[in-house]
């Protein structure tokens, strides 16, 4: 009795001490949003009105209504979640956000933003995070031969 006890606590201790090699692949959406920021004009490069107009007319995007909550304080009112996938070569063309407020964040893929208030375009990568006030206008292009996938949230009328 006494040795069939010693072997399965021998065999129990050697089941616990096993390692297992096992490979976990890195979650690229995952990263993106552990490693969010907001991605900004430079502030050397801010400038009113320094454009005006965008890549061209929208072409390549897929839209797709995730979520909507209404707002408490105003029923009239709710928060918008929204999927863009905009193909390689696709545009989102120039748009405010004079009456709908939120923000973007890239998930994946890559995109370049003509901004009214930038001299420059800028570039989001996953990850990136772009604030779209009220007095946002902007354009987009998927300059990249891979789909960006960018999810937005604006407070909408309902």
């Amino acid at each position: 009795m006494r040795a069939a006890i010693l072997g399965l606590t021998l065999f129990a201790s050697a089941c616990v001490s096993v390692q297992a090699n096992v490979a976990t692949t890195t979650d690229a959406t995952l990263l993106a949003v552990q490693n969010a920021r907001v991605r900004e004009c430079p502030a050397d490069r801010i400038q009113a009105n320094a454009r005006s107009e965008g890549f061209g007319a929208q072409t390549g995007v897929v839209g797709e209504d995730l979520a909507l909550t209404p707002l408490a304080s105003d029923p009239t009112k709710a928060v918008r979640l929204r999927r863009l996938t905009i193909a390689p070569g696709g545009i989102i063309a120039w748009h405010d956000h004079a009456s709908v407020q939120g923000m973007a964040i890239m998930v994946a893929g890559e995109m370049v933003e003509l901004r009214n208030s930038c001299r420059d375009p800028i570039t989001y990568r996953a990850g990136d995070i772009a604030r779209e006030d009220a007095d946002t206008a902007h354009s987009w292009r998927n300059e990249t031969d891979e789909p960006a996938i960018v999810l937005v949230s604006h407070v909408i009328t309902r």
